[in-house]
This record gives C-alpha cells, structure tokens and sequence, in this order.
C-alpha cells in the first residue's frame, strides 16, 4: 500500500517514541520486494526530505510538496496522497484530497498511483464504492509492473466483488504477485491455502506462503503464524516461538496480540517464578492494559477482570519480597 509513508513515519516514530498504539499505520508493508524495483514508482530526494519536514510539523515541506506537485512531478502527486491517506499521520490525513492527488498521478499511468487510485474507488472514498473501476485501475497497475495490485484484482474475483467470481482466477493471481515477493500477497495466497478457497486446503503452503511475508515484515502473516505454532498445526507446538511470533506482530501493528501475549506471560510467571521477582507479570500487566483498551465493548468487561487479577497477583507478589 502507502510504504513510503509508513518507511518516513517509522523514522519519526524512531525519533518521537510513538507508542504502539500508532503502530499501526507503520505497520504496511512495503508495496513490492520484487528485485528489480519498477522505476516509475521512484521518489525523488527532494520530495522525501519535504515530506520529512511535513511529518515534523514544518508547513513549510507541504508548500514544498505541493509546488513539485503543481509543476507536474508525480512522486510528489504520489507522495502527498500517501502522507494524506488513511496510513499517514494522524494530523495530516485528509482521505478524499489524498484520493484526488492519486488521481493526479493516476492519469500518467504511475502504477502505485493506479493502486491508490483503485482503492479509492474500492472504498468509495468519493461517496459509493465503484469496484468494476477498481478493478480495471488494478488490472492498469498489475500490468505496469505493480505486483501488489495482481492480489487486489484477485481478491475481487475471490469475493466476485465488481468482477464475476472466480477463486480459482483470484488465487492464480496472488499466486503471480506472491511469487514476485509481494508480503500482502504471500499473506493472501496464505490465507487462501489455509482456507481451501481457490485452492486446495493445504496448511504446509499456507505456513511456507505466510514465512515469507512474515520474513519481510508483514503483520498479519506474522500473527497468524504465531497461531500455527501455538496450536501445533502442521508444525510441532511452541509457545515459545509463538510468543516471539506475536510480539513481532505486535511491534508491526497487530493490537490483538497484546491479549494473546498477556495471557501467555502471566500463565508463565505463575508457573514459575523466583520469590518476589514480578519482571514477567510486569510485562503481562502492560500487555493486559493495551487488550483491555482495544478490544470490543462485548469483550472488555472480561479484559478488565483478568487484568484485576494480574494487579492483584502483583501485590501479593510484592508482599513477598
């Protein structure tokens, strides 16, 4: 999706100390891991540095940008929609007028803005969503070298939403951009394998296609890996390795963890642990805190009880020392 933003607000979280809580939108991966980078998507020095300017707080770098952008440079066109969008920062978004600078560079044929541009229309950022013409702006993008968009166009003849369903179409697609090193698509095509839609059901690919984008950063393919190994499936059971699988997944964006983890950590340290020593609850508490936080009303009642319990665990552990 948007990566250059998410690469430019990673440097800024590294610098400001963002909580996880804006992890997310740092989150997306990256739009391609092909070899041969497509040239057209490039960005220019100029406009990176102004875009950095932007995301400290200096208006001065949106003047910039929207002065490269009126002289007709489509990184910078690019470049102020991913900034706008729904993965930039917060202060900054403006989904409908990123839209509108995606449609700016969209009308040169620039393929990542042919894939913003798509999912507009798949959204219906500008009213109602127009997925036949998301669709064919993914069809324009996959075939200007945009891997990405190969697993768009497929996940819409997987769902047969704005095109007639066919999953067996859909997986082959992904399959391409998968094998082109897409992280979203090895994701989807994982999801596909596991799910037997489009393909056979085969949890031994769903883990191979899920490794792969996980190696490149990819939350989601690291959560659901986290799961695979926690239940054993097609692979022999480790909590251990699940745990580390799901703090990565948390790190890239994915909240849900933080209860998977919190559960995990005080089912440990209630196990096993020196007299007084409350490292691990400790852990388990912060991790309990965020759940409590982010997960839905019908849940949270449920969350705060056992986040009561860790509370109360830690006191009497306290005591002890």
């Amino acid at each position: 999706m948007m990566y250059r933003a998410a690469v430019l607000l990673a440097s800024a979280a590294f610098i400001c100390a963002s909580p996880p809580s804006f992890a997310l939108g740092l989150a997306d991966p990256a739009s391609s891991a092909s070899e041969e980078p497509n040239k057209a998507t490039q960005v220019g020095n100029d406009v990176i540095a102004s875009a950095r300017r932007w995301i400290k707080g200096d208006l001065g770098g949106r003047s910039e940008l929207e002065a490269f952008a009126a002289e007709g440079r489509l990184d910078a066109q690019e470049m102020l929609g991913e900034l706008m969008g729904p993965n930039g920062p917060h202060a900054l978004r403006d989904e409908l007028a990123a839209c509108g600078w995606f449609a700016k560079a969209a009308a040169y044929s620039r393929p990542d803005s042919l894939h913003n541009s798509a999912l507009c229309a798949e959204k219906g950022v500008n009213g109602t969503p127009n997925l036949a013409r998301a669709a064919a702006l993914y069809q324009q993008a996959a075939e200007r070298g945009y891997p990405k968009s190969l697993c768009a166009l497929g996940n819409l003849y997987v769902a047969g939403r704005g095109v007639p369903k066919d999953e067996a179409k859909g997986a082959a697609l992904c399959r391409q951009a998968a094998e082109k090193g897409d992280p979203d698509a090895q994701t989807d095509l994982g999801n596909l394998y596991l799910q037997g839609v489009g393909v056979s059901h085969d949890i031994v690919q769903a883990r191979h296609w899920y490794e792969l984008a996980a190696a490149q950063g990819q939350p989601n393919a690291t959560f659901v890996l986290g799961q695979i190994y926690w239940n054993g499936d097609g692979v022999s059971r480790d909590q251990s390795k699940a745990a580390e699988l799901w703090k990565a997944a948390y790190r890239g964006g994915r909240v849900d963890a933080a209860a998977h983890l919190a559960t995990w950590l005080f089912t440990s340290w209630m196990s096993a642990h020196p007299r007084g020593d409350v490292t691990v609850l400790n852990e388990a508490i912060q991790y309990q805190e965020v759940a409590v936080r982010s997960v839905s009303e019908a849940k949270r009642a449920e969350a705060q009880t056992l986040l009561t319990v860790m509370q109360a665990a830690k006191a009497t552990a306290e005591k002890e020392q």
